[in-house]
């Protein structure tokens, strides 16, 4: 397809400025005539008149063809070809194809995406199923639909660049009177690919992040760490850091307060700690909750592990390895129902690197070679668009973009987190840790 940037606005204005020429081209010849006949200077007047129309005629085509008119045709010719051959149409009473709609298009030879208005008995899951057929018609690695909740879908097709955005803090956000499980449940991270907020579950579920060096995993823990602030400064939110490599949540030492460790032994006390914990809450809501609700009684505890496969698989001391392991296995299989919450970060996604990745109900793949998409998404997220492995280079912008999937969702969801400056980190950090030292209040 051609490389022509695309808008079905500004195509929208090229096609009202193309109906005016042609008006204006009708009224033209009707003129000519009557000027004509009426002698020299009349004449004159219809050849300048001529002139002029054919001059704007042309402006408007030319106009037209610049705001994609080519494109649109091509994107369309090809849609509707796909769709016959995958059985997308229907027949009418006059035994006429029947399309579904493609609207709101917008994208260039490289990247596109549209609204679809699927016909009647068609579902999410039929269209997917023609996933390959669309991008191998649109020449582009992926394509993916989402559902847009009113009956339509949009079409993605290709890689989309997100612009980074800088995390802004939000001072005025009220804590009073707040609904803390229903605040918690979905938190603002990020934005996706239609420009939409993107929230993540901080609340029943636990998120694995994966990428390699440098694909921005630290925007997703700082992203989470700073809007679950006003959360954290009411007393509902505790933090706890676990910091094998000694940089990454060492900038924000003071949100954690004496929850941080950064060295093989303290990891696994503070692991065995936060277990602790876990199970001695789940015997104080025993038989009075099936889970705990967020409150200052019973703070969410959100445990940031900075790379897990460390933990998990790499540690020279297999002793304090196996401990780590029982630790974590037990806060992820046990810990949703009593507030405890793990948000692991790792390079490596392999069984043998992270033998319970699937105790992750949420996962983060961002820059990933490909054969490691399937392992962190699940079996046929890659096909299904998380194309992880064409996520720009870190230096080419691409850190802290990311395939999302969801408990909820079975859809890979494009987004970019937002990013957290050093400084930023830093100076919340400091005046967040006098609250991280407070200590929890008995449950009586």
């Amino acid at each position: 397809m051609a490389s022509t940037s695309y808008h079905y606005e500004t195509m929208r204005t090229a096609r009202a400025l193309l109906a005016g020429a042609v008006l204006l081209l009708a009224l033209c010849v009707g003129l000519v005539r009557p000027l004509v006949q009426a002698g020299v200077y009349g004449a004159l007047g219809a050849a300048v008149l001529i002139v002029v129309t054919g001059a704007v005629c042309c402006l408007a085509v030319q106009h037209s063809l610049a705001a994609g008119w080519m494109f649109e045709h091509n994107v369309r010719r090809r849609f509707r070809a796909v769709c016959r051959e995958r059985r997308l149409t229907t027949r009418d009473d006059r035994d006429n194809v029947v399309y579904p709609g493609l609207s709101r298009l917008i994208g260039n030879g490289a990247v596109l995406n549209a609204r679809i208005r699927p016909l009647f008995g068609q579902s999410l899951a039929d269209w997917e199923r023609a996933a390959p057929a669309f991008a191998l018609a649109y020449a582009v690695a992926a394509v993916r639909f989402r559902d847009n909740g009113d009956g339509s879908l949009t079409l993605l097709a290709g890689y989309q660049p997100l612009e980074a955005r800088e995390f802004v803090m939000n001072e005025a956000e009220p804590v009073e009177g707040v609904d803390w499980r229903e605040r918690l449940a979905s938190v603002v991270v990020g934005t996706t690919e239609g420009g939409q907020p993107f929230a993540l579950p901080f609340l029943d579920s636990h998120i694995l992040i994966a990428g390699i060096t440098g694909a921005g995993k630290g925007s997703v823990v700082w992203s989470a760490a700073l809007a679950l602030l006003p959360a954290a400064k009411a007393g509902v939110v505790r933090f706890w850091g676990i910091d094998p490599k000694r940089l990454e949540l060492a900038m924000g030492r003071g949100f954690f307060g004496d929850r941080y460790a950064n060295t093989d032994e303290q990891a696994v006390q503070l692991l065995e700690r936060a277990a602790a914990e876990m199970l001695e809450r789940a015997e104080g809501l025993a038989g009075h909750a099936r889970r705990a609700e967020p409150s200052v009684l019973h703070p969410v505890n959100v445990l940031f592990i900075d790379e897990l496969g460390y933990l998990s698989a790499l540690m020279p001391d297999r002793k304090l390895r196996e401990r780590a392991e029982k630790a974590l296995s037990a806060i992820l299989v046990l810990g949703r129902a009593a507030g405890f919450v793990v948000i692991g970060a790792l390079q490596d996604p392999r069984k043998e690197v992270l033998n319970f990745r699937d105790l992750f109900p949420t996962a983060v793949a961002m820059r990933l070679r490909k054969p490691m998409v399937d392992l962190v998404l699940g079996a046929g997220m890659y096909e299904a668009g998380a194309v992880c492995d064409q996520i720009p280079p870190p230096k080419a912008g691409g850190a802290g973009v990311a395939f999302v999937v969801s408990e909820d969702s079975g859809i890979p969801v494009c987004v970019r987190f937002t990013w957290c400056p050093d400084d930023l980190i830093r100076k919340t950090a400091a005046e967040l840790e006098p609250l991280a030292m407070r200590p929890q209040i008995a449950a009586n």
